[in-house]
């Protein structure tokens, strides 16, 4: 576990409620997460990242957050977590919670007093506004939830509006008050304490709101989140005063050694999303457009090449297929394309994030409608360990896809040509590669259908068509097979052509002298220090 272990981890998501039931009662627990933590560390994966566990009323699955220093009983007890932590770094993997900064439950003790009165001292510690001179919203801000519409509920005992930028059971909290600060310090602290080693920042782009609460301007004042206006700002997320307490946070992590902060900053404009990690705030960020991209190379290629021409060059983005928000990879792309899907994941440079349940080809599995609760239930069904489930010895709190019988961890630990065994192939390769840890990044000309780019001294190819596809790789005549989404692609291969299977990945070892792109006048790869690019 050394230094700056986070620079090439892969983590592994874990949704608690749907990864392993250690009760009975339907509903995935921390005792459940410690069993099965074997299967964490055999896929190898540096870091399990958890979403809420913390007391709730579930008006967002946890997200709604009603104490910030304990774990809902449904989910087990601090002892219980303390215990998974232990666990956990015992095998070498590291801890990773979901902190929710930007609002709190309206069940918190917090949020109770605020709108208790309004003389109350916790008053301040949230948004309130007077409503607008027709009794309306006090501005045009929205929800980020469609559902919800105006981001403004009127609270009749006091005769004013709070702010949610979700759902109305998620008040926001002032950050530019001192007080709030002060006790998120705390939170962060008591985890920390706890030996948790970093935190997954949710909606961090959305700590600071205008003081004024002026209303967004019209061109962006439909928008739910920060797309690409240039010059025009929404007033209610991106604020520069966000940064400040995110440079405030990295203070507090780094006075804990080694320690590192994710963002969940769903911004479209690169060059600002770039803003929010490998500075002097959060170390990475998830790069949100990855996952929102079609099934094609060229939109990928675009999409990677973009950030990484706005990127300074020692910051990594945070690459993940999907998350309990997104829909899965099989269900978006198809279960063929699944295996370059991984290979992509895990080869380009930055942290790779593995949703539970990607590495055995988990598809959504949406609910009959009269279970469905979210709406995003599909891509948070329960882990399928076996042919029964294995999830529980009970009523599962969402039922297991249909497909549980042969989709499943049993049924593809010993199959060497299973996705499993290529997720653990891919990630250990990944670890022990210098190249693909600490080498920079170039995309290189290739047909339509394929994603080619170099990593140090190794060349991945990626072909996204359901069909083979040759072309010329410009320099060697020929590569060494490192790995290969196929079982029987190995040895040396021709690159004049290279010929790619329909949807197969390979990640070929080049020679130095001969690597494509090398010695370019100028070139200074992401990554590379000054004495490293200096001719």
């Amino acid at each position: 576990m050394s230094g700056q272990w986070w620079r090439d981890a892969v983590l592994y998501q874990i949704y608690p409620r749907s990864f392993a039931d250690s009760d009975g009662d339907g509903i995935g627990d921390l005792p459940g997460i410690t069993a099965r933590l074997d299967h964490v560390a055999q896929l190898g994966a540096d870091a399990i990242w958890l979403s809420p566990f913390y007391p709730s009323p579930q008006a967002d699955f946890g997200y709604d957050i009603s104490d910030y220093e304990s774990v809902d009983p449904v989910y087990g007890t601090l002892d219980d977590f303390d215990a998974m932590v232990t666990a956990a770094h015992s095998r070498g993997i590291r801890v990773v919670i979901d902190i929710v900064m930007n609002h709190t439950s309206d069940e918190h003790p917090w949020f109770l007093e605020s709108r208790s009165d309004r003389t109350n001292p916790k008053r301040d510690w949230y948004i309130w506004a007077d409503p607008a001179p027709d009794g309306g919203p006090p501005n045009n801000w929205l929800s980020a939830f469609e559902r919800c519409g105006t981001a403004w509920k009127l609270d009749a005992a006091t005769g004013q509006y709070y702010l949610h930028s979700f759902t109305p059971g998620q008040p926001d909290l002032n950050w530019r008050n001192p007080d709030v600060h002060a006790a998120m310090h705390k939170v962060w602290q008591f985890w920390l304490d706890r030996g948790v080693d970093g935190f997954r920042i949710d909606v961090a782009h959305r700590l600071m709101k205008d003081p004024q609460l002026r209303d967004n301007p019209p061109e962006v004042a439909h928008a739910r989140r920060h797309f690409s206006h240039p010059v025009v700002r929404q007033r209610n997320l991106d604020l520069p005063e966000v940064h400040d307490v995110l440079r405030d946070l990295r203070v507090v992590l780094d006075g804990y050694g080694d320690r590192f902060a994710l963002g969940e900053v769903p911004i479209s404009d690169d060059a600002r999303l770039a803003t929010y990690f490998g500075g002097d705030g959060m170390q990475t960020a998830f790069h949100i457009a990855f996952w929102e991209q079609p099934w094609d190379a060229r939109a990928f290629r675009r999409c990677i090449d973009g950030l990484v021409a706005r990127t300074r060059t020692d910051a990594l983005p945070t690459y993940a297929l999907s998350t309990h928000d997104i829909s899965r990879t099989v269900s978006r792309y198809g279960i063929e394309h699944a295996p370059v899907a991984a290979m992509m994941m895990l080869t380009l440079r930055g942290v790779a994030c593995v949703y539970y349940g990607e590495e055995i080809g988990m598809a959504d599995a949406p609910p009959a409608l009269e279970q469905d609760v979210d709406g995003r239930d599909g891509q948070r069904t329960p882990m399928q360990w076996d042919a029964t489930g294995g999830f529980t010895t009970g009523n599962p709190w969402l039922p297991l896809a249909a497909d549980q019988h042969v989709v499943n961890v049993a049924a593809q630990a010993d199959d060497p040509g299973s996705l499993l065994n290529l997720y653990r192939r891919l990630i250990a390769y990944r670890r022990g590669s210098e190249d693909l840890r600490r080498g920079g990044y170039v995309s290189l000309d290739s047909p339509a259908e394929v994603f080619a780019y170099r990593r140090g001294d190794l060349l991945v190819a990626l072909n996204f068509a359901d069909h083979p596809v040759a072309f010329d790789v410009p320099g060697d005549a020929a590569g060494r097979v490192e790995v290969s989404t196929r079982l029987d692609r190995e040895g040396v291969v021709s690159m004049r052509p290279l010929e790619l299977e329909a949807c197969e990945g390979v990640v070929l070892r080049l020679s130095v002298e001969n690597l494509p792109g090398q010695n370019l006048p100028g070139q200074n790869l992401p990554g590379q220090d000054a004495a490293e690019a200096a001719p």
